[in-house]
């Protein structure tokens, strides 16, 4: 592929851009369609054949797109260009697909492996989930003993197991795929966590009817506006709690479509936390515009 360098080709508003803002629009555009090229020949069957290890290769690839440094404005005109705009789809199911077949992976290997703990260290996103998890416990004002409720748990739920393990907050993983839920639960008991992290088969309608001080949304739960909905309906007849989710801005907004504000409607936005390092997502915490928080 060629790199962009007629700047003069970049139309809208960012021709009215200073000389480095139209060439890093070219750099990092010439990136996010660089990833697209190596990654358009697969579909979900052929990324399923691909081990751990290949999976994880093309992660970093699209890793290091993500977090290309780009001030806000400079993101905003390349997310809305129609040439990017075409292949985000891809990337984004691309990276949807890593996470389902290499946590499903990893699920597998821990139910078969004498020293789970040992292994779960072992995997490479480990660090960001535990920095990840540090953080929302302070956002959160999480204490030993306090319940979570976490929509979207996954087959490899390290969210439950970290809050849980070295927090003591009990947990409630919901998903709605059964073949997840069937890998959490195992998980969850060859780690001996089946006292302190409870794996329920189902979705956010389940929120009325569970016993939980704070709810956490996974980034990748879907549909997003659905599942807001769901939790102001459950706090009209439960009462205020925290609400927390998790989301992608920047240049990480290319990995996953970040939450829209038509999602949350009827809350609003209490704290906001960016992401520092390698960390990818976001951390929000909503509060309801009706009853409060």
């Amino acid at each position: 592929m060629q790199m962009i360098t007629n700047y003069s080709t970049i139309g809208g508003e960012l021709s009215d851009c200073c000389l480095d803002c139209r060439r890093s629009f070219a750099i990092i555009k010439h990136h996010v369609m660089e990833f697209y090229d190596m990654i358009k020949t697969y579909d979900q069957n052929s990324l399923a054949t691909l081990s751990p290890v290949e999976l994880y290769d093309i992660y970093q690839d699209l890793d290091e797109v993500s977090h290309l440094n780009a001030s806000d404005h400079l993101v905003g005109h390349i997310l809305k260009d129609p040439e990017v705009q075409q292949v985000l789809p891809s990337i984004r199911r691309c990276y949807s697909a890593f996470f389902d077949h290499h946590e499903r992976h990893m699920a597998y290997k821990m139910c078969n492996s004498k020293n789970p703990w040992k292994l779960l260290n072992s995997f490479p996103l480990y660090p960001r989930y535990k920095d990840l998890i540090e953080t929302q416990i302070k956002m959160m004002d999480l204490y030993p003993g306090d319940s979570l409720a976490f929509v979207g748990c996954g087959p490899l739920p390290i969210s439950l197991m970290l809050l849980s393990r070295l927090y003591g907050i009990n947990c409630i993983g919901l998903d709605s795929n059964s073949e997840a839920v069937a890998l959490a639960k195992n998980c969850i008991q060859c780690l001996n966590l089946q006292e302190k992290v409870r794996i329920i088969d189902g979705d956010e309608s389940l929120l009325k009817k569970l016993d939980w001080n704070a709810v956490l949304i996974a980034a990748l739960a879907e549909p997003k506006d659905r599942i807001f909905r769901a939790l102001l309906s459950a706090m009209k007849d439960i009462g205020p709690r925290p609400i927390c989710y998790r989301t992608y801005s920047g240049m990480r907004a290319v990995l996953h479509c970040p939450v829209q504000a038509e999602d949350i409607k009827g809350f609003r936005i209490a704290k906001e936390i960016l992401p520092k390092g390698k960390v990818n997502n976001t951390l929000v915490i909503l509060e309801s515009e009706e009853v409060g928080c």
